[in-house]
């Protein structure tokens, strides 16, 4: 459990917003070329003088406000309290690309590429597979940018969910015939580490740094191998979103730069943030965390639950939030595709393509994570 307060609530001091780590885009305040402007809001005693960034501040409706301007990419703010000579400081970002974009991920993957090993002497392209097709539909119609994360290996654990009994598949396994075609769809298809298997669930919320950089090394090393270099990512989505401060340091130190998840208050995918500040980046579209160096990026909707209809309300309502809307994020799970899965969805593709086409036609492009602000891809 991360015991770390976020708010700055043990001064008398304190921003409200934006809070250290925001990343700000034009929906937060007025945009004027290179610069943004945006109102911050402190809390501070009443009747005492404050001063935001040098500026001295209002006091309305129970806090202290006052504009700023964002000229670069990383900018420092401080409130003073002049009365008592107290200070607050935090920083925020300006995403280069942080409006306009969507993309589409998916996780717990790896039976797609059994499939595709398996029928190696018979498939022409990877796309031949049913499941990657639908990705490629996506893109090839709404310029999605697809991001798949994979497991290492399909085990017994992971069979039980099936009523097909399918044999046991690790990615070492999976033949590097098609790393070319990889390589050539590598601008809008990104592979990347979500966890060794699909069970234990939550498998890095206490593991160890050393048991995370072996699973993720182990998956890093074969998509290199039988997909290349050109396919990996430095973002992912941990399975089920939990991980720990130190395994997320571990896996910064490794080349990650965004993870993703749902930031919903009281469940899962939200990693090692409380509930408060879970519910903070719930309303945003990206945060990042000074301690362990690591953006951490909100997906918009989870596809394979609830049913279509909520999901397009819900995505409708994220286009036309003024702090969600900037960037979009719909992602989805591998097994919802097969007919033998328990929890099989027969309207599976229309589950990716009619979000897509929604967020498209809002006037979205597709966008990797690491597009948004040139983050690096994988390389260590």
């Amino acid at each position: 459990m991360n015991e770390r307060y976020y708010f700055g609530e043990d001064k008398s001091i304190r921003f409200i917003f934006p809070i250290d780590g925001d990343c700000l885009n034009a929906n937060d305040g007025v945009a004027e070329g290179n610069k943004l402007t945006v109102t911050a809001r402190v809390k501070a005693p009443e009747g005492h003088e404050v001063k935001i960034c040098d500026k001295v501040a209002e006091y309305k409706d129970g806090v202290y406000v006052a504009d700023f301007t964002v000229e670069d990419r990383e900018t420092l703010l401080t409130a003073t309290d002049t009365t008592d000579g107290i200070t607050a400081e935090i920083k925020v970002f300006r995403l280069k690309n942080s409006i306009g974009g969507y993309r589409l991920s998916s996780d717990d993957n790896i039976m797609f590429l059994a499939d595709i090993n398996a029928h190696k002497d018979e498939y022409k392209s990877i796309f031949e597979n049913p499941y990657l097709a639908v990705y490629k539909k996506a893109h090839d119609l709404y310029g999605a940018k697809v991001h798949l994360n994979l497991f290492y290996e399909y085990n017994d654990d992971s069979m039980r969910l099936f009523d097909i009994k399918r044999g046991y598949f690790n990615l070492s396994m999976m033949t590097d015939k098609f790393k070319e075609e990889f390589r050539a769809n590598s601008d809008w298809l990104k592979l990347s580490f979500h966890s060794f298997a699909e069970f234990p669930d939550k498998p890095y919320e206490f593991a160890t740094a050393e048991k995370a950089l072996a699973d993720a090394r182990l998956v890093i090393a074969e998509i290199e191998r039988f997909a290349g270099k050109e396919v990996l990512s430095g973002c992912t989505t941990i399975h089920w979103g939990e991980a720990n401060v130190e395994v997320t340091k571990a896996l910064r130190g490794l080349g990650y730069r965004v993870f993703a998840g749902y930031f919903i208050p009281e469940n899962a995918v939200h990693y090692y943030a409380p509930d408060e500040l879970t519910a903070h980046i719930y309303e945003r579209d990206f945060w990042y965390d000074r301690e362990t160096d690591m953006f951490f990026s909100r997906i918009d909707a989870i596809t394979n639950c609830y049913t279509l209809e909520y999901n397009m309300e819900a995505l409708r309502s994220a286009i036309a939030s003024p702090t969600r809307g900037g960037f979009m994020e719909i992602m989805i799970h591998e097994q919802y595709f097969h007919k033998d899965y328990t929890g099989h969805l027969a309207d599976f593709e229309e589950r990716v393509l009619e979000p897509c086409k929604l967020i498209f036609e809002s006037g979205y492009v597709g966008r990797h994570l690491n597009e948004v602000d040139d983050f690096p891809a994988l390389i260590n």
